[in-house]
């Protein structure tokens, strides 16, 4: 149900994160490495509840590649239960570390 693409735009790093019954952009979010700290700006949108999971999701990516990162996306079901909303942020999780593993395996072999 969730999908988490990521583009190469140089040599930084734009990760999608959609998925639910009406995929949208609920957040965007920017990470850079700066001085050994990971530094972010975010906006989630009105009504939009992904900023945070994003920020968290931000902070590892870029922290891991010490490259810009930029998090944008959203997750919406409608009337969701907090079961759901739970399952949704772990299978981000899940996917996210998939993608992660993914990059840094295609970085050993490169």
């Amino acid at each position: 149900m969730i999908s988490c693409v990521l583009d190469h735009v140089g040599n930084d790093n734009l990760i999608v994160i959609s998925g639910g019954t009406a995929p949208h952009i609920g957040a965007v979010v920017i990470a850079t490495y700066e001085k050994g700290q990971v530094k972010v700006i975010s906006y989630g949108f009105p009504n939009h509840k992904e900023e945070d999971l994003f920020v968290e999701l931000a902070k590892v990516w870029c922290n891991t590649f010490q490259q810009k990162t930029v998090i944008l996306g959203g997750i919406h079901i409608d009337n969701a239960t907090k079961e759901q909303i739970e399952s949704l942020c772990n299978e981000t999780w899940d996917k996210f570390f998939h993608l992660m593993a993914d990059q840094k395996a295609s970085k050993i072999l490169a």
